[in-house]
């Protein structure tokens, strides 16, 4: 395998499980839609004249208010938490759009009309915990990547040397799997939820 292919493999190790898991027809997260009346727990989402919403809180950022794929999301979960996010896609960006594998895919083109559709989504796209985890604590990222490629490895998984984050790639798909595979999902979890 060349350099530049296992570089470029290594660096898209979780962007290639997220979008891994969009073609795949995986989605949903906790959550989900809640039409159904107000949570269970009591609490409910203040409206933008409620005295909590107007109490000088700080505005939170569009990344903060990204709906979370916990690690042990099932499929239909986060089909359902996807379903909200393509539903705004499909709104925002009209034909053309119809999920928000379409947004991705066209953004990837350099549509110019894409990178607005996603920004006018982006509260709703849904984040993988490694990937809000990079973005508030990298070093807890980086050490949880470690922990994941240890097990991989041990597991028996042909990977590529980890980046300067500890993100890594499968050199060779073999008789284990992909990154979508119940043993490396076995890692993924286990070095990710301690």
């Amino acid at each position: 395998m060349s350099n530049s292919l296992v570089t470029r493999t290594r660096r898209l190790a979780v962007p290639l499980l997220v979008v891994g898991c969009l073609l795949g027809g995986c989605s949903a997260g906790a959550g989900g839609d809640r039409s159904d009346g107000p949570p269970a727990d009591g609490s409910e989402v203040a409206s933008l004249r409620s005295p909590a919403a107007t109490s000088g809180a700080p505005a939170r950022s569009v990344e903060d208010q990204r709906p979370l794929i916990r690690l042990d999301a099932t499929t239909d979960e986060i089909e359902a938490l996807r379903k909200v996010w393509s539903e705004c896609v499909a709104r925002e960006g009209g034909p053309g759009y119809p999920d928000g594998r379409s947004v991705i895919w066209r953004e990837s083109q350099q549509d110019p009309k894409a990178k607005l559709v996603r920004a006018a989504c982006r509260a709703q796209e849904p984040e993988f915990f490694e990937e809000r985890q990079k973005r508030t604590d990298n070093a807890a990222f980086r050490d949880n990547q470690r922990q994941w490629y240890q097990c991989a490895e041990k597991a028996g998984y042909r990977l590529t040397t980890p980046d300067e984050d500890g993100e890594f790639g499968i050199t060779e798909v073999g008789p284990n799997g992909d990154f979508q595979s119940p043993k490396m999902t076995a890692c993924r979890r286990e070095a990710f939820s301690r």
